[in-house]
């Protein structure tokens, strides 16, 4: 019987505890947003991705723990998708431009909330009852972001173009109407009979947005770039609620 030379058998992979760690996190915001922080438990996290207990505890000292760096990991991806889409300095930006800038964000911010429904839900979650989680998801990353909108918003309503909206009730207005169709993507799906996931309903949702929070904005000035890819039909890595 002939042998096997030494080395020939291929040895079975075993996944980089970088990699493990960043499934651990994805997986953490699926089952907090679906199911909050009291109700998710870390074996569940665990079984999302064939992992095992005692790896998310080398990983992650406690669950508040692992929920505080997962809540980092989607606004940092958030703060990605989001980057330099306003000018940092409005002095001299005409207001067209801004307006430009902000309608460019809303799609963005669409598109993040159609690949990421945890968004919302976390934040749902969180903000219903006042505790150390929302001081510190408030005041480390929603805050930043509700600010920064506010000095553009302010360009856009004093030109015209913006519709009379408070900046504190604008938050809200965006937020709730960007992702509201990808939490309730089950509900999409039975009321129009179309799936949320896929591009034209994205940038259809993302455009009517646009349409009521900027009724001054000239749609026209939409460059062909910001359609280059409207060809795709469904948002790759979409993952909706069934």
């Amino acid at each position: 019987m002939q042998r096997k030379p030494p080395g020939s058998s291929t040895p079975r992979r075993r996944r980089v505890r970088s990699d493990l760690r960043a499934s651990l996190l994805d997986a953490a915001l699926v089952e907090f947003g679906a199911k909050g922080f009291d109700g998710a438990s870390t074996r569940a996290i665990a079984r999302r991705v064939d992992a095992h207990q005692p790896q998310i505890n080398y990983h992650f000292e406690s669950k508040a723990a692992l929920w505080t760096a997962a809540v980092d990991h989607l606004f940092s991806l958030l703060g990605e998708e989001l980057d330099g889409v306003l000018p940092p300095v409005l002095t001299d930006v005409e207001a067209e431009d801004v307006a430009g800038a902000f309608a460019e964000g809303v799609r963005r911010f669409v598109r993040f909330a159609a690949l990421h429904p945890e968004l919302n839900q976390i934040m749902v979650h969180e903000g219903m009852t006042a505790g150390d989680r929302l001081t510190w998801m408030t005041k480390t990353h929603v805050r930043p972001l509700f600010d920064g909108i506010r000095p553009a918003w302010q360009v856009l309503l004093d030109a015209g173009i913006a519709a009379p909206i408070d900046s504190g009730i604008l938050y809200y207005v965006l937020v709730g109407a960007a992702s509201l169709p990808y939490v309730n993507a089950p509900e999409v799906r039975l009321l129009t009979g179309r799936d949320p996931a896929e591009r034209v309903w994205i940038d259809a949702h993302a455009d009517a947005l646009i349409c009521m929070v900027l009724p001054g904005y000239d749609r026209s000035a939409v460059t062909a770039e910001a359609r280059a890819d409207g060809h795709q039909t469904r948002i790759p890595g979409a993952a909706l609620p069934r």
